[in-house]
Order: C-alpha cells, then sequence, then structure tokens
C-alpha cells in the first residue's frame, strides 16, 4: 500500500520543520564551512520536493501558495 496524501504532506511538514529549526541556532559561517550539515540540508530539500511530487495535481494546485 503506497502512502496517502495526508502521510505525504506530514513528511514535508516534518522535514520543514526540521529544517527550520535547526536554522535558528545556525550561523552563516558555521553552515557554509560544514559540508556535512549542507549535505543534510541539500537532502532533507530533497525528500521535500520528492514528497511533493507524488501529491495530486489538484491538491498542489490548491495549495500553490504555500509558503
Amino acid at each position: 500500500m503506497s502512502p496517502s496524501a495526508r502521510e505525504y504532506s506530514q513528511h514535508i511538514l516534518d522535514k520543514t520543520t526540521n529544517i527550520m529549526t535547526s536554522a535558528t541556532s545556525l550561523d552563516k559561517t558555521n553552515f557554509v564551512q560544514d559540508k556535512t550539515l549542507k549535505r543534510a540540508y541539500v537532502r532533507s530539500i530533497e525528500v521535500i520536493g520528492e514528497a511533493v511530487k507524488q501529491l495530486s495535481d489538484g491538491l498542489r494546485q490548491k495549495y500553490n501558495a504555500v509558503e
């Protein structure tokens, strides 16, 4: 059984929350110098993108202004 739109949406929310929470305690210099951290952020963004692709066109169009 494949994940539902709700599960994909929760995954997007979890990853976004994780990025936002960890970014608040991070300064630019440390981020730029830490290759592992940058890779982790990039991977989280990739996961978000893949989850968004799994949502229906109708759902993506309905919430196209989500920031």
